[in-house]
């Protein structure tokens, strides 16, 4: 099954560091929990604050991209995602790897991202 088109355009909008595209795709009380503990505000805050993480900053651009993604319920999707940064200024990789995310989807809109390091500490959190 295909993920949905809301977490899809939530990852590019995000990977764009578009904020107003990311909030229209979120709850007005999503929640956002990212690696090592860290909250960002929920809502729309929360999506603008995860789409500037992706910003070009001291000559490089971090992207993230949507691998794969498989319905763990009727609301909640578990997510590969490859995330990397480029340097500009060379145009080569300063890092590349695979990312998890569960992502719980309230009708056409994101109530919940949670990131993880790895795919693998994605799908243990989804057997939790």
């Amino acid at each position: 099954m295909e993920a949905p088109t809301t977490i899809r355009d939530f990852i590019d909008a995000v990977s764009n560091a578009d904020g107003d595209t990311a909030e229209m795709l979120v709850t007005e009380d999503a929640t956002f929990r990212l690696p090592g503990g860290k909250v960002l505000p929920p809502g729309l805050d929360g999506a603008r604050a995860f789409a500037a993480l992706h910003t070009e900053s001291n000559g490089n651009k971090p992207s993230v991209e949507l691998l794969d993604a498989e319905s763990t319920s009727n609301d909640r999707w578990l997510a590969s995602l490859r995330f990397s940064s480029l340097f500009l200024e060379t145009g080569e990789m300063s890092f590349d790897f695979v990312v998890g995310g569960v992502f719980t989807v309230d009708g056409d809109r994101i109530s919940t991202l949670e990131a993880f390091p790895s795919y693998e500490e994605a799908v243990a959190a989804t057997r939790d």
